[in-house]
């Protein structure tokens, strides 16, 4: 399958937007703020190359930042970044060095985006995993729910893209791929209904009515490659 996805990564905060304060600054409140690394800043620094596409400058920062020792947050950067580039294998190791860390989540979020353009039952596997270890991740449910709308399994697909939808009303992604669900099971009304509440204009139901029909294309391409 390629990779056409409607998800795109969400952009994060700058990473100086909150700075750590003196404890003698006279404000007790800012006295009490959580102390902020320059690893955590660098990390942040480095997720914001990725957000943008700059894999090489990311994997740079990453080898740079290494050399004082590596961590676990570094280690899914990089497993990000390789991912991105293609570099398959390595950010394959990378993501299982941290099924048992605190990372686990966004490691099997990862090996299920890894493996979307080859094996779509393991993606959706993997990408399950990754709910169940953070069901309120927008961004989890999304890539699931597209999945399984991919694979033609559209009743598992509903709930994943719903729950997407309601925890962020706001996103248009969500909203793009509940329409597509929509319109690929033939509720004509729910999609239009969707796309009215989402002000979603005739150009951009245009979009989306093609989306679904590559979709379908993909299914019939998938199914006639599995009957010989």
């Amino acid at each position: 399958m390629t990779r056409t996805w409607w998800l795109l990564p969400a952009v994060l905060l700058a990473a100086c937007s909150s700075t750590a304060r003196h404890p003698d600054s006279g404000n007790p409140a800012e006295a009490e703020a959580p102390h902020v690394s320059n690893q955590d800043i660098h990390a942040d620094l480095i997720q914001q190359m990725l957000d943008k596409g700059q894999y090489y400058a990311a994997l740079a920062h990453i080898e740079d930042q290494k050399r004082s020792g590596s961590s676990e947050q570094l280690t899914l950067l990089e497993a990000d970044a390789r991912r991105h580039l293609g570099q398959r294998a390595q950010s394959e190791a990378l993501y299982r060095s941290l099924l048992d860390s605190r990372y686990s989540a966004q490691a099997y979020h990862g090996l299920g985006m890894l493996y979307t353009n080859t094996d779509l039952e393991a993606a959706i596997r993997n990408l399950r995993r990754a709910v169940e270890r953070a069901p309120t991740d927008v961004d989890f449910r999304n890539d699931l729910g597209y999945a399984l709308m991919t694979a033609g399994r559209y009743n598992e697909a509903m709930p994943e893209l719903s729950t997407a939808a309601e925890l962020a009303p706001g996103q248009m992604k969500s909203r793009n791929n509940l329409i597509i669900l929509m319109l690929l099971v033939g509720n004509e009304g729910a999609a239009q209904r969707l796309a009215q509440d989402a002000d979603v204009k005739a150009d951009g139901m245009r979009q989306l009515r093609d989306s679904a029909q590559a979709i379908r294309n993909r299914q019939n391409a998938r199914t006639a490659k599995a009957a010989g």
